[in-house]
């Protein structure tokens, strides 16, 4: 997966905190599923994250 740019995240979000905040929460989310996996890593579920709120399955407030 490619990394996005600020430019697309500024298009989802009024700001970068709001961008940050919702990313944060979507992977606190999904951490919270995965933690008991032996292949859970944190870093992975940010970037899920990340995927779920460009690809607008998650809406920020």
């Amino acid at each position: 997966m490619t990394p996005s740019s600020t430019k697309d995240l500024m298009e989802i979000g009024e700001s970068k905190y709001a961008v940050v905040v919702a990313v944060a929460k979507r992977a606190r989310v999904l951490s919270e599923r995965k933690r008991n996996d032996e292949n859970y890593r944190l870093s992975s579920m940010v970037s899920n994250a990340l995927d779920d709120i460009m690809k607008g399955r998650i809406k920020i407030d």
